[in-house]
């Protein structure tokens, strides 16, 4: 119980520091939300919760990405992640991640919305490595 509020504290403390930055949430397809902290610096974090499950088998995801610079469409950015089920027990930590996404801004004029494209190898620290691809729409809020 003790390493479950040390995990908590450990998000309440991100959650604290997104929210001081330019934040975007993101909603994957129907298998996670992500809230992130602004993609216009070279170093950027997402909170990701897979929420399409039972609360006992909740996932949620710490990712810290390194963003290249942004072209006229499109920003690639690169990650390392690890993925963890808190309410299984604090030290059940369920995979290592390095995802790789692409952030496409259809809109030219609006570019608060975008599409985002994200593919990650994971290695699940209970079995092997496993592909995961991820796609959904983002939403930047501020300048």
């Amino acid at each position: 119980m003790k390493r479950a509020g040390l995990f908590l504290i450990f998000i309440f403390v991100a959650c604290s520091y997104v929210s001081h930055a330019q934040l975007s949430v993101t909603g994957y397809s129907v298998y996670a939300l992500g809230v992130n902290t602004s993609s216009d610096k070279k170093v950027s974090a997402e909170l990701k919760t897979f929420a399409n499950r039972s609360a006992e088998d909740l996932l949620f995801e710490i990712d810290g990405f390194y963003n290249f610079e942004p072209r006229e469409y499109h920003r690639f950015s690169i990650g390392l992640g690890v993925n963890a089920g808190p309410f299984r027990g604090f030290d059940h930590i369920r995979a290592f991640t390095l995802p790789l996404a692409l952030e496409i801004y259809p809109l030219q004029e609006f570019k608060r919305i975008s599409v985002m494209l994200e593919l990650t190898p994971e290695w699940l620290v209970e079995e092997e490595l496993h592909l995961r691809s991820l796609w959904g729409i983002r939403y930047r809020f501020g300048e």
